[in-house]
């Protein structure tokens, strides 16, 4: 149990039992909708997660409940989404350029001459290059802060919560290695499912199982991701109520 964080609990609840699975299947199949009916589906998974982490916060094991009430869904799964956008807008603002620049280079260089296109190519590189080195090293340590903010968005069921950076940095510090086994547990269980997803696609009879595979993966990636960060989260404020805790200083 690393830092607050029942793996057992994590990993099997939803497909746990009959119920759980019947209610996961809903799931795959709002991840299905994602492909054609663009970003409300997956507003509805974020509000079904967010429901999940509810009854963490509250003392439960996380569970699969009953897909009811879609608007109250919609409506966290919405708080949850923008909190999220607004933090990784920085990485937006430095990655669109450098897409319009990828779809400029290939016009530009198709009307100059060759040693003009090898120049356009070879500067175009260095900007990727000093590009990924901004966001790489920007992104890892948002992707470790982030999801404590949306916590804290639907612990206090207000969008500007997530934005208290105050209040919710304080829960981070708190169960700073929570959050960190959170992030290891869904990259470490992403990568393994993104590789068994690639074995699949290089098996020609099992590839047909694609359709309904992916959509089972990206609801179980995500279920896990909150139901792991919600425990980080709660462990937090555990620790804060705690007369003798001293948090991390950092």
């Amino acid at each position: 149990m690393p830092a607050g964080i029942d793996l057992n609990q994590i990993f099997l609840f939803p497909i746990k039992d009959a119920e759980a699975r019947k209610y996961f299947l809903i799931g795959c199949a709002v991840v299905l909708a994602g492909f054609i009916i663009p970003v409300i589906p997956y507003l509805v998974l974020f509000g079904y997660a967010a429901r999940i982490a509810k009854l963490i916060f509250n003392g439960e094991a996380p569970r699969m409940v009953a897909w009811d009430n879609w608007g109250k869904m919609l409506e966290d799964g919405a708080r949850m989404f923008g909190v999220r956008m607004v933090y990784t807008l920085p990485i937006f603002i430095i990655a669109i350029p450098l897409m319009i620049a990828g779809i400029a280079v290939p016009f530009i260089a198709d009307n100059v001459n060759s040693a003009e296109a090898d120049s356009i190519i070879i500067i175009f590189s260095m900007i990727m290059l000093a590009t990924m080195c901004l966001v790489i090293p920007l992104s890892l340590p948002l992707a470790a802060i982030i999801p404590a903010a949306e916590m804290h968005a639907v612990d206090k069921n207000e969008f500007a919560a997530g934005f208290r950076f105050g209040e919710w940095w304080k829960i981070f510090r708190a169960n700073l290695g929570g959050f960190i086994a959170a992030f290891a547990i869904y990259y470490v269980a992403s990568m393994v499912l993104t590789v068994a997803l690639q074995i699949i696609m290089a098996t020609l009879i099992l590839s047909c199982l694609l359709p309904i595979l992916v959509p089972g993966v990206t609801a179980y990636l995500m279920l896990t991701m909150y139901a792991a960060i919600a425990q980080a989260y709660k462990g937090g404020k555990d620790k804060m109520a705690q007369k003798d805790f001293v948090p991390a200083n950092i």
